[in-house]
C-alpha cells in the first residue's frame, strides 16, 4: 500500500484498493449476507488487497494504476511521464488529464483544457452508467476522476473570475452527488457569499443542516449579518462559531500565522480547521468593513472565554 510521510495511507492508495475489493466481490456469487461476510473474514479482513496481476487488467485499468502510482511520486516530471504512459494505454483515463491540469499545463488555457478533456473522458469512460450513478455519484470509485475534474474546472475558473462558472459547476457536482463527500460545499457557500446570493446560501445550509464546521458556522453568522431581517440573530450565531472554532479569528487577525501550505488532515474545531476555512474566506471579512469591525468587536467582548477555550484545546492535546 502506498503511504505518504507518517505511514497514513494516501487517498489514492485508498481508492486504489476500493476498486481492487469492487472488482473481486463482483466476482462472488454471494446468496446470504452470511456468505460476504464468511467471504470477507477469510479473503479481506487483515490481509493485504492484491487480486489482480498486471497482465489481468484492461489498458483502461492499467492505465488508472499508472496514475494512482503517479501520485505517490515526489517530483512533478515524474508524475507526468507516468501520466502521458497512461494516456498511450488509454487516451479516456480522466485522471491522466487531471493529474497533467495540476502539473503540466503552464496556463489558464491549458489547465482548462486538460480539465475540459477529463470532464470528457470521464463521460465516455461512464457511458450509459452515467445516469445511473446520478445521485450517488462519489459512492462509485468508477466516477471520482469526473468529479475530480469537475471540482479541477470549478477552481480554474474561481481562479480566471469566472465566479458564475465556477458556482454552476460545483452546484451541478451537489446534483450528482447531494451527500458531497468532496466537501464542495464548503468552497461553495465562501463563492456564493462573496456575490451576495444570500437566497442560495439559505438553501445550501438548508441542505446540509446538520453540518456543524467552522465553515457553516462562520457562513451562517456572516450570512445573518448581511441581511436586515437575521441581523438580530448574527452576534449569537457569531459567538456560537467562535466557540466552536476560536482560532479563526487569531488567523484573520494576523496574531497566528497562515503557514505556507494547507494542512492535509483537519479536525473539528482545531488550528487546522481554522486555516482550512480563513484560506478561502479571509476576502470575505477584509472587504466588508462593517463585517470585520463587527467580528473585531465580538471577539473582543468574548476573548477572555475564548482564550480559556484555547488554552483548554491546547491542554488536552499536549495530553494525548
Amino acid at each position: 500500500m502506498g503511504k505518504k510521510k507518517g505511514g497514513k495511507p494516501t487517498m489514492q492508495s485508498t481508492e486504489k484498493l476500493l476498486a481492487k475489493l469492487t472488482k473481486e466481490l463482483g466476482k462472488q456469487n454471494f446468496i446470504t449476507e452470511d456468505d460476504l461476510n464468511k467471504f470477507m473474514e477469510e479473503n479481506i479482513i487483515g490481509n493485504e488487497l492484491d487480486f489482480d496481476e498486471e497482465e489481468q487488467l484492461t489498458n483502461s485499468q492499467k492505465a488508472q494504476e499508472l496514475v494512482w502510482d503517479a501520485w505517490e511520486l515526489e517530483e512533478p516530471e515524474d508524475r507526468v511521464e507516468l501520466a502521458l504512459k497512461a494516456l498511450q494505454l488509454d487516451d479516456n483515463c480522466a485522471d491522466a488529464y487531471n493529474l497533467l491540469a495540476v502539473d503540466k499545463a503552464k496556463s489558464y488555457l491549458e489547465t482548462l483544457n486538460y480539465y475540459l478533456k477529463a470532464i470528457e473522458a470521464g463521460k465516455k469512460t461512464l457511458g450509459k452508467d452515467f445516469a445511473k450513478f446520478k445521485g450517488a455519484f462519489w459512492g462509485f470509485h468508477e466516477t471520482r476522476p469526473y468529479m475530480r475534474a469537475m471540482d479541477g474546472l470549478a477552481y480554474t475558473f474561481l481562479q480566471s473570475d469566472q465566479i458564475e462558472k465556477a458556482i454552476d459547476t460545483w452546484k451541478e457536482m451537489l446534483v450528482l452527488n447531494p451527500n458531497d463527500n468532496q466537501g464542495v460545499r464548503y468552497n461553495l457557500i465562501t463563492v456564493m457569499l462573496s456575490v451576495r446570493k444570500y437566497k442560495d446560501v439559505e438553501k445550501l445550509i438548508s441542505d446540509f443542516k446538520d453540518d456543524a464546521s467552522a465553515t457553516w458556522l462562520y457562513s451562517k453568522a456572516y450570512l445573518f449579518f448581511n441581511q436586515n431581517d437575521k441581523k438580530p440573530l448574527a452576534t449569537k450565531a457569531l459567538v456560537k462559531a467562535m466557540k466552536f472554532n476560536p482560532y479563526v479569528p487569531l488567523f484573520i487577525f494576523g496574531l497566528k500565522e497562515m503557514p505556507e501550505e494547507l494542512p492535509e488532515y483537519i479536525g473539528f474545531g482545531d488550528e487546522n480547521e481554522a486555516i482550512e476555512y480563513v484560506n478561502s474566506a479571509v476576502y470575505l471579512w477584509g472587504t466588508n468593513k462593517k463585517a470585520f469591525m463587527w467580528l473585531v468587536d465580538t471577539h473582543k467582548k468574548n476573548v477572555e472565554e475564548l482564550d480559556a477555550i484555547i488554552e483548554k484545546k491546547e491542554g488536552k492535546r499536549k495530553n494525548i
